[in-house]
């Protein structure tokens, strides 16, 4: 069986038109369909509103920030889905980042790696066990449990990118879910996963390597590039995702974008961004090309591609109706 998932997100998507794209991956034989949280859309009322108009497709949060949430509460919500389609969701778990936390939540943005171990290692116990006591340096539990626990375990993915945070989700979680992973970042990222695991006494094929991969199937790879070279800059103002450019490759182009950023100066750090950058991180054109490096992906290591379709300035449902045909081959 092919593994494959899809992000789905965009501010133009109505959760009625993401039900009907959740209704065609899973026709078309996706595995799991991924949610990550913006601004206004609560990520786990819009998983539920997905799982009850599917049946079989996994559905996960990609991802819900630590800060946002209690460990007990984002285990509850999970619990609460789980009863609606048993083995079907994922709790995807992530550090965020400091400005929108602190900025847009008004929450302190300390101990990111602490937090998120913790909130891993709660939300996993409550979500097997259905019941926790737990003392930690960030929070301090007597006594928690669930109604009822879940009618079967909840995997919890951790978001990671570079080594020390891939390596904790080999430690404390059932997968990693990783972004703009180049293939022959894939390798390399698995060792961490691996040492983590094995560090922590656990064995690795426990854990579940993902990653969301920006994917458009198109015959236009101008439109693409544009689109992609904004998308990859946006990223590029965030430390995290200049130290990780940096470290898949791509130090020049990271420098260059945090340079322009701290000018204010958006349109240099998108002309920062360079066709070889784009093409490392970015799968497009037609079909049948998207699927070969979709398979590329695979045979480095990647056990769970998720396509991440993305706005190319035509209507967004045409977009991600036409990736989500085109990637996935027909029987």
């Amino acid at each position: 069986m092919t593994t494959l998932g899809v992000r789905i997100r965009d501010s133009h998507l109505a959760i009625t038109s993401m039900q009907e794209l959740v209704r065609l991956a899973e026709r078309k034989g996706y595995t799991s369909v991924w949610l990550p949280e913006s601004p206004g859309r609560e990520v786990f009322t819009e998983l539920t509103a997905l799982a009850m108009s599917s049946e079989r497709i996994r559905i996960g949060t990609g991802i819900v920030p630590v800060f946002a949430r209690l460990p007990t509460v984002a285990a509850a919500a999970m619990n609460t889905a789980a009863t609606l389609a048993p083995g079907r969701v994922i709790l995807g778990l992530g550090i965020g980042h400091r400005p929108a936390m602190e900025g847009g939540h008004g929450v302190a943005f300390a101990k990111p790696f602490q937090h998120t171990r913790e909130f891993a290692a709660i939300a996993r116990q409550l979500l097997r066990e259905g019941e926790i006591s737990y003392t930690g340096d960030i929070y301090q539990i007597k006594q928690f449990q669930f109604d009822a626990p879940p009618p079967q375990p909840v995997p919890v993915f951790l978001a990671a990118l570079r080594p020390q945070m891939l390596q904790l989700a080999g430690a404390v979680a059932d997968g990693v879910l990783m972004n703009w992973a180049s293939p022959d970042y894939i390798p390399e990222a698995i060792a961490y996963v691996r040492q983590g695991a094995e560090a922590a006494g656990r064995h690795p094929d426990e854990v579940e390597i993902a990653c969301y991969l920006r994917t458009c199937v198109t015959d236009q790879p101008d439109v693409v590039e544009a689109a992609c070279r904004a998308q990859l800059a946006r990223y590029g103002s965030m430390t995290y995702y200049q130290k990780y450019f940096e470290r898949i490759g791509f130090a020049d182009e990271a420098t260059a974008m945090a340079q322009a950023w701290q000018r204010g100066d958006r349109e240099a750090a998108i002309a920062a961004v360079t066709l070889p950058m784009i093409q490392a991180t970015t799968i497009y054109g037609s079909a049948e090309t998207c699927r070969q490096r979709l398979q590329a992906y695979r045979e480095a290591g990647l056990q769970h591609p998720i396509i991440a379709p993305f706005p190319i300035g035509e209507p967004i449902q045409e977009t991600f109706v036409r990736t989500i045909e085109g990637c996935m081959a027909a029987d």
